[in-house]
């Protein structure tokens, strides 16, 4: 039969109280198997002076369920041999009471419940403490450190380094603190004082091993072509450039080439020249031009187009040139920069200078052609 959970329990249990008849002896709150011990709580409710405590109401804590003492008291409260009961007692004119009681195994357990008026004062509190700070020589608060007190248990100090510690004897008291970095600190007072202490703890010096540190940048290239001298040099203002690191690359993740600069001052990105096709149409020969959304052209402020450089070698802006074509069909002048965004991922890009003016751009990529200023891309 589990407990309280089928309605024949809950029924028994209904009838079993209904027939009880006797005020003052309470129905049993659980309903145990044949195969479990019982235990039984006799409570009495008294006031300080052993006076019986009328309907008082006895509650059992965990599920709210609650009985009322009878005119002298008393109560009646079963359950599993070895539980324990959470009870709280309360009564008009006394104070509440909350209290715990193991059933036991072998018999009854007979208890009295005291009871203290709403009118008795309250204990006062006579626990004195021993308060102070750790602090170092300087008078520098050092937070959470271990506090000792003749010898016993060791208590930590706050975040700005107090602490208070109840006195439980009387008498020579030995103070001693640790904390990590500090030499131990002790003080002996011939007796407690009211006021603080100070315990002043010496740091200790420590000289670690020197440690050399070797690194290298994870990308070759830039340190074979002087990627990251170039950087240092603009640091210190011997040029004027920007470079996008590795870091810089991982962080923005461009889809394309020119994603990677056109957030960079005196910079902007243009649709390029359009890809000249031909195509026969009865005899004729027809020009159509085609833009595609990758072909984009890396401009200053001007319009003036900016030298690509792709690992040292210019491949943008190129020359104009005239492509021959049959007799009897007209010369096509095409424009044949290279589309950067075609060239390389931006995923293969190990770094990016970008300089926007030809007079402050390094010698080896100085723009040729009328250009203004490079974009010089180092692959991984």
């Amino acid at each position: 039969m589990a407990l309280f959970g089928q309605g024949r329990v809950a029924a028994l249990e209904r009838r079993f109280i209904g027939r009880a008849g006797v005020l003052g002896i309470l129905a049993p709150l659980f309903l145990t198997t044949a195969a479990q011990a019982q235990g039984e709580l006799r409570g009495r409710v008294v006031a300080e002076n052993g006076t019986p405590v009328p309907g008082a109401v006895i509650t059992l804590t965990a599920i709210r369920y609650s009985v009322r003492a009878d005119t002298l008291g008393r109560f009646v409260l079963t359950g599993t041999a070895g539980g324990t009961l959470e009870l709280s007692i309360a009564a008009a004119g006394f104070r509440d009471e909350a209290v715990s009681v193991v059933l036991g195994r072998g018999g009854p357990v007979n208890r009295d419940f005291v009871l203290t008026g709403d009118d008795t004062p309250l204990p006062v509190e006579t626990t004195r403490f021993l308060r102070g700070a750790v602090t170092d020589l300087e008078g520098t608060p050092l937070a959470f450190a271990n506090v000792q007190l003749n010898g016993g248990r060791r208590y930590l100090a706050n975040d700005s380094g107090h602490f208070a510690i109840p006195l439980t004897t009387s008498g020579r008291l030995t103070l001693l603190s640790r904390r990590i970095g500090f030499e131990a600190s002790e003080l002996v007072l011939d007796a407690a004082i009211d006021t603080p202490v100070t315990l002043r703890m010496k740091q200790i010096a420590q000289v670690l091993a020197e440690q050399v540190v070797t690194t290298r940048s994870p990308f070759v290239s830039l340190d074979l072509h002087g990627f990251y001298r170039r950087m240092a040099d603009a640091e210190r203002g011997v040029n004027s450039g920007y470079f996008i690191t590795p870091e810089d690359l991982e962080l923005r993740k461009p889809l394309m080439v020119t994603n990677a600069v056109e957030h960079l001052p005196s910079i902007r990105v243009r649709p390029g020249n359009a890809e000249i096709t031909k195509s026969v149409v009865n005899g004729d020969t027809i020009r159509r031009g085609v833009t595609s959304a990758r072909n984009l052209r890396v401009e200053d402020r001007s319009g003036c187009p900016m030298t690509v450089f792709l690992d040292g070698i210019r491949v943008s802006p190129l020359l104009s040139h005239v492509r021959n074509v049959p007799a009897g069909s007209f010369g096509i002048k095409d424009l044949a920069d290279e589309q950067i965004n075609t060239l390389i991922s931006p995923v293969a890009i190990a770094g990016i200078e970008v300089y926007t003016r030809e007079a402050t751009t390094p010698p080896q990529f100085q723009a040729i052609a009328g250009t203004c200023g490079a974009v010089v891309i180092w692959s991984k």
